[in-house]
This record gives structure tokens, sequence and C-alpha cells, in this order.
């Protein structure tokens, strides 16, 4: 019998959280967004053999244009790679129906790359994750004509503006991931020029130990020395609180945010993380 691949919602949501608890193969992609919670979400698979469920899948979109595997889970039964085509074809057939360009995803370990290769992902980028200790900071002084408050929930429809006009689509947040972002960081702040956002930055912080999670200024107020400005709030910040790190991520061809966090002092700690691309509409 030909195995069964269904959309999530067509089965008990205890069901599949009973898989993804036990499931001894799992693979996750960095996401704002709990894996639970993505799974009576849109582009979720399940595939079933034999009566019962072998693998999920989750290629949620990001925006129009984006997609990222959200992430796979199956039974380490030596058939995972056959399940993970199966179901990531289904995905992509559902993705090119809605106009999504490519699928991104990351990979931590051999056997995922070995899947992303094998499913015919091409190398996009690296992560590189940057640190610095907070003591010695420079004093926080906004260029003339910003102003720097705190952010509040009412601020997310121009925050995400400012998102999607400051980065690339893949990397890219939507509404609802700023929304738990916005949630889930301990110190978020905008700045403004004559009443309206133009950059913002989202910092989590964990023990002792602060993560610059988002920074993003609009393009045409970049050069004016906003992002340092932010940057050095941040660890003033970080400092006040206790912390005695901050780290902060970002793509290794990304030349403009590493010039940016070496002038304060970041450098690479641990590996390199390889980001991979399927250009979706040409399956």
């Amino acid at each position: 019998m030909e195995p069964k691949i269904r959309l999530s919602t067509a089965y008990p949501i205890k069901e599949l959280f009973s898989f993804l608890n036990s499931a001894t193969l799992s693979f996750s992609n960095l996401d704002w967004i709990s894996s639970r919670e993505r799974l009576d979400a849109p582009f979720c698979y399940v595939l079933e053999d034999e009566g019962q469920i072998k693998a999920l899948i989750s290629c949620q979109p990001e925006d129009a244009n984006a997609a990222w595997l959200r992430f796979f889970v199956g039974q380490s039964d030596g058939k995972h790679a056959d399940y993970f085509r199966l179901l990531l074809n289904r995905a992509l057939i559902d993705l090119k129906a809605a106009g999504v360009q490519g699928l991104y995803t990351l990979s931590f370990k051999s056997w995922q790359e070995q899947l992303f290769s094998g499913s015919a992902f091409s190398p996009h980028t690296r992560i590189i994750t940057l640190i610095r200790l907070v003591s010695g900071g420079t004093a926080f002084e906004p260029p003339a004509g910003w102003r720097v408050r705190p952010m509040t929930q009412e601020d997310l429809p121009e925050v995400e503006k400012v998102d999607h006009a400051a980065f690339s689509s893949p990397w890219q947040l939507n509404r609802a991931s700023l929304q738990v972002a916005f949630r889930g960081c301990s110190y978020n702040t905008v700045a403004e020029q004559n009443g309206r956002i133009v950059a913002y930055q989202m910092t989590a912080a964990s023990y002792n130990i602060s993560h610059l999670a988002r920074l993003a200024v609009l393009p045409n107020s970049q050069q004016h020395g906003l992002g340092s400005s932010l940057v050095q709030d941040t660890i003033r910040e970080a400092e006040a609180r206790g912390s005695t790190e901050i780290s902060v991520n970002t793509q290794t061809n990304n030349a403009s945010s590493l010039r940016l966090y070496s002038r304060f002092g970041f450098q690479q700690e641990g590996k390199l993380v390889p980001v991979f691309q399927k250009a979706v509409q040409e399956i």
C-alpha cells in the first residue's frame, strides 16, 4: 500500500502532538512560532503508512515570495529520506500554486544537509553568530532629529513596513512572527523621525546573555548612524540588566551588517550554519 499524504488539519491535534513529541528523528529551523503552533497552520503535511503516522513536515511561507522549511520529524526506521522526499514534493506543489518563489532552510547536522542536497537544495549563504562582552559599552546618544522610544503593540504595522523595506524576502518577518517576537523579547524600541518610525530593534535576554534578535533601518534613513545608535543602546540596556554578553546573528554575505557589528567589537562565536535554497517555480 502506498503511503498517504494529507494536510495536518485532517488529524486530531492530540495525535499530532503525540507524534511530534515521540518522533525519534527531528529537525526544526530557528523560528519565532513553535512547531506545535505550525501543526494546524497551512502547508503542514502528514505522511501515513499502514495506518500509522510516519513523518510530518511544515513549509509555511513567511511572505508572498519565500517559505521556510519549519520542521521535519519522522520515525528513524531507515526510511526518513523517502518520507522527506514525498512530503517535500507535496509541499512544493502547493507552494508553487501559491506563487512562492523560494523555499529556504538552515542545516545544523550532516544528516540534514544530506537530505537537502539529495532533494536539489543549493547553498544560499551562511549564518554567523557574533558575540561581545557588554562591559565598556559607549554612551547612547541618538542622532540629531531622531527619537528612540519603547515599542508598543500598536507600532507593529509600521514596524512590519520597516522590516520589509530593510530586509530581502527570505529574511523578512510577517505580522504573526513579529507579534511573537515582540512578546518574546525583553527590550523592544523604535526610532522615529518627524513622528514616523524609521528603525526598530528587538532584543531577547536569557540568564546572563542578551541576544539582538532584530535590527532594521529604512534604506533612506541608513548611513546616518541610526543603526549604530540602536546597537549602542542595546549594549547599554544589556549591561544595566546584568547581562555579561550580547550576541547577534547575520549572514556572511551581509557586508554592511558585518561592518557595523565589527565596529562594536563583536567577534565570531561557533561554527557557520549553512542556508540552503530551492527554487519553487522551477519544479
